[in-house]
């Protein structure tokens, strides 16, 4: 019974998710002053959501918005960079600037990356001229579960071996 338990332990261990919220301050959270997060190999999903942060500005304020509230010359910005050995630094963004930061937030892009191997990730605000800034971004990143076939895989496993070690019994 105890190894049953211990198999167990061993096919549900790698399916734990692995989950952080990371706050980055557009005024100062950028390439060179990171947030850095030490991830397991897997893949990851990062999605903005409404936390300490909603959205950026870069320059302190809106203007020249549409009658949407969108394509402002100067609003709220929904972008954020990740920085991984496989894939590099990878711009997170829609492209567009709000007139609230709300609007930016309804808007972000989620990103998905691969690790192959543990590493060191890299989350910052890419910009370039820091001291106008406003607020920041407010991210999940979370593992993606593994498949619940593994779940339905292991019982099968368990009476492969069960067969397997009555086989041996009776060979004996």
């Amino acid at each position: 019974m105890k190894k049953l338990f211990l198999l167990g332990l061993f096919v549900l261990a790698p399916m734990t998710v692995n989950a952080a919220v990371v706050d980055l301050t557009a005024k100062n959270t950028n390439n060179l002053n990171a947030v850095e997060l030490n991830l397991a190999a897997g893949t990851y999903n990062v999605n903005a959501f409404a936390g300490t942060f909603t959205s950026w500005n870069a320059w302190g304020k809106t203007t020249g918005c549409n009658a949407a509230g969108a394509n402002c010359s100067k609003g709220w910005i929904n972008s954020y960079s990740i920085e991984t050995p496989e894939t590099g630094v990878m711009l997170i963004t829609d492209g567009v600037r709000y007139s609230t930061s709300q609007l930016a937030l309804l808007n972000s892009i989620s990103a998905t990356f691969t690790l192959l191997s543990d590493a060191t990730v890299k989350l910052f605000i890419n910009d370039s001229n820091f001291k106008d800034n406003v607020g920041g971004m407010s991210l999940n990143v979370s593992a993606v579960p593994v498949p619940a076939a593994a779940l339905l895989f292991a019982p099968a496993l368990l009476g492969f071996m069960g067969l397997r070690r009555k086989a041996k019994n009776i060979l004996a």
